[in-house]
């Protein structure tokens, strides 16, 4: 069994994405900007197609002009009729969701094949995203197998919670009157369905790795996700609960640059004598202003950190099947889609962070020492983790 150690599969992660070209930014950019812009022309045509676009403008313009929203949707009725609104809603609404869904899971799977190819150390092109493309019709069932099959887990745990809160309620609270043992035991209970549902959702967490790298389809590739989480939900859990940090400092950016902007300003308008609505329209711009840019600032570090996230999530996969890969694929091949799968390695499996000339191990040949050995030095996580 390969030696599992969270800190030093990231710093692979952040190595291979410092040894990638094109850069992994780039990529991760062209890919956000296919996936949206590719989900907008699906809406925009089924909405041409089943009359839902033209059925949004109708009831904005209806509630515009009668301020009311219930007089607005009436309005939308009778211009369309009971039976075309219907078509509108359920074909143009819940097809283009899911189109749209199916879409971007498609490219998703180019992508996760792209940082799996980097994390390996083969040098992907941006090419690489429309891998999956060849075999569109069997990846899409494929994600639409997963969204049934994490809709039905979701739902069966939700109705076995009600139940469970129902006779908490009906014992607890009616026969027995001890309601903060109630309150207990459903908060217990909420905590115990989000980790359902946090199980059931990575029970397929492997299925896109799967598609690109093996080129399994269906239920091949649920089955072998599956098999590959089994006794390692909480490694994935842990693993992707170590980027939190990152969130939350993108959070606390916002608020902080908020606050700084707010405050100034309201007091400035207060003591000038301004009245209360222009304070208002003054402080709003400026922070709607300010979050802007923080938003955009946000969003070209998320181009850096999606890669990172991704990157360690594919070197996970690739430590569920035994494989080191901070290896080259033998013959620089790149696996899966009528590729020769890379070989598995049932040597001892180390992340080594600062290999030799002669490791064989890490991303790049290392630093070519020529006097004594150093002892090796242990990867840093995340300060948050």
């Amino acid at each position: 069994m390969l030696e599992y150690h969270r800190p030093q599969l990231k710093a692979a992660a952040r190595r291979a994405m410092r040894g990638q070209r094109p850069h992994p930014m780039f990529v991760t950019f062209v890919f956000s900007i296919l996936a949206g812009i590719g989900g907008q022309i699906i809406s925009q045509i089924l909405g041409l197609v089943t009359g839902s676009t033209g059925l949004s403008n109708l009831y904005f313009q209806a509630f515009l002009e009668y301020g009311d929203p219930e007089m607005a949707l009436q309005y939308a009725l009778m211009s369309y009729g009971p039976q075309r609104l219907i078509f509108a809603l359920l074909v143009g609404g819940g097809l283009s969701t899911l189109l749209v869904a199916l879409w971007q899971g498609l490219m998703r799977v180019g992508y996760s094949g792209f940082c799996l190819d980097m994390v390996r150390g083969r040098q992907p092109q941006t090419g690489a995203l429309f891998r999956a493309f060849p075999q569109a019709g069997p990846v899409l069932i494929t994600q639409l197998l997963v969204s049934v099959f994490r809709f039905l887990w979701t739902l069966l745990l939700q109705v076995g919670a009600v139940v469970v809160f129902f006779v908490i309620l009906l014992l607890f609270i009616t026969i027995l009157d001890l309601p903060a043992l109630a309150f207990l035991l459903m908060l217990c209970g909420c905590v115990a369905l989000m980790l359902g549902i946090i199980w059931v959702t990575l029970r397929y967490a492997l299925v896109d790795f799967l598609i690109a790298d093996q080129g399994l389809t269906g239920m091949d590739a649920i089955r072998e996700s599956k098999r590959l989480m089994r006794g390692n939900t909480g490694r994935l859990f842990t693993l992707n609960l170590s980027f939190f940090g990152w969130y939350l400092m993108e959070l606390g950016v916002l608020l902080i640059l908020g606050a700084a902007v707010l405050v100034p300003v309201v007091l400035n308008a207060v003591q000038s004598g301004a009245d209360s609505w222009t304070a208002l329209a003054v402080s709003t711009l400026g922070v709607l202003g300010l979050f802007s840019l923080a938003a955009i600032a946000i969003g070209i570090f998320n181009l850096w950190l999606t890669p990172y996230i991704t990157g360690a999530q594919a070197l996970f996969y690739d430590w569920t099947q035994g494989i080191d890969s901070t290896r080259p694929a033998p013959g620089g091949g790149s696996g899966g889609w009528g590729q020769p799968t890379p070989p598995r390695q049932n040597t001892t499996y180390t992340w080594n962070p600062t290999p030799g000339p002669t490791s064989g191990t890490g991303i790049g040949s290392g630093p070519q020492d020529s006097g004594a050995p150093r002892p090796p030095q242990s990867p840093k996580d995340d300060p948050w983790d």
